[in-house]
């Protein structure tokens, strides 16, 4: 049986709008970069323990580099970044609202692989609300069907219940431990290794 989808999306590439009972979720515009770069400040301590050794610079000019990167690479298929948006907030009159999550689709690979890596943030104020949820949900959807991949795979340091549990309600199962798999804070941290593909999401069991 196939899964619920979310509610109707428009997706033209850099036009791409996902869209969950709360969220807005869009590749960056060009005058994105203030509300990124506000949002990784805000959660610096808080991605430094999830995020790679070096973490993502969050001055404007960095910032602004980086989402032409990402519009670049979501252009031509090898990342898909999305940054999730509050509805309420998604187009106030002041100019862009805050950033309170993202979600990535980074390492594309085609030919006879047709899979992607996982990774997400969440602001730190906002967990606990299940944003992570409708967010994370929304971008495997587009995953797994415009972008016809068959593959996820997800590296969750072991302490993290939070996500394990999220990516574990998804639908992902655990395939192992990646001894020292990634640099994160200045050390090779070990992670565990989950994955999911096109046949476990569009008929699997349902997420609770």
């Amino acid at each position: 049986m196939a899964k619920r989808k979310s509610e109707r999306p428009t997706r033209n590439g850099l036009g791409t709008r996902l869209l969950t009972p709360r969220l807005l979720l869009r590749p960056p515009a060009e005058d994105h970069g203030a509300s990124i770069a506000r949002a990784l400040r805000r959660n610096a301590a808080h991605l430094a323990r999830v995020s790679p050794s070096v973490p993502p610079s969050s001055s404007l000019v960095a910032v602004a580099q980086r989402v032409a990167a990402e519009r670049r690479e979501f252009t031509r298929g090898t990342t898909f970044a999305f940054y999730a948006f509050i509805r309420a907030a998604a187009a106030p009159p002041a100019g862009p609202p805050d950033v309170v999550a993202k979600v990535v689709l980074s390492g594309v690979h085609r030919g006879a692989l047709q899979g992607a890596y996982l990774g997400y943030w969440v602001d730190a104020r906002h967990e606990g609300q299940g944003l992570a949820y409708e967010a994370v949900r929304a971008v495997i959807e587009f995953a797994m069907t415009d972008a016809r991949l068959h593959r996820l795979q997800a590296a969750i340091q072991p302490w993290n219940a939070r996500s394990v549990a999220l990516v574990r309600r998804l639908g992902f199962r655990h395939e192992g431990l990646a001894r020292r798999y990634l640099d994160v804070g200045g050390d090779w941290q070990d992670h565990e290794i989950y994955a999911l593909t096109s046949e476990e999401w569009l008929y699997g069991p349902a997420p609770v």
